[in-house]
């Protein structure tokens, strides 16, 4: 069990890594400067959860067409998010964004609520926020 959350973890990393190399190469061909990105941040296979402590609260939910045919699946997707940080009171000081990727759609609300949580708190865990 503990050699796969390692193998997990190392596995997010690479693909973080990945993804500043990729934005890095389209903002170098492009001749543009690379905006900095937040390094607050969780990643899973559901959703990638970002934390912006510079501006007001606020929650900004990406749901991309690409992966989401129907608007009313990325509603619905939207709503049942902006529902969970509710409930749970997640909302602080700061702005969370949330991209959502495709395997999200399939999980019932309780193991996003759950999924969602968790992520708030390993940033918790990692001390970029402040209760």
């Amino acid at each position: 069990m503990a050699l796969k959350q390692e193998w997990l973890q190392r596995l997010e990393e690479l693909y973080c890594l990945i993804e500043e190399k990729r934005a890095a190469r389209f903002y170098q061909h492009r001749g543009l400067s690379q905006p900095r990105l937040p390094r607050h941040f969780h990643t899973s296979t559901n959703l990638r959860l970002f934390y912006l402590p510079t501006e007001p609260s606020a929650l900004r939910i990406s749901v991309s067409k690409k992966n989401f045919k129907l608007a009313v699946v990325r509603n619905k997707i939207k709503r049942q998010i902006k529902d969970i940080f509710k409930k749970n009171n997640l909302l602080g000081s700061g702005v969370f964004v949330v991209l959502v990727y495709k395997p999200f759609a399939e999980l019932k609300y309780s193991e996003a609520s759950v999924e969602i949580v968790k992520a708030v708190e390993s940033l918790y865990q990692k001390g970029t926020l402040i209760e």
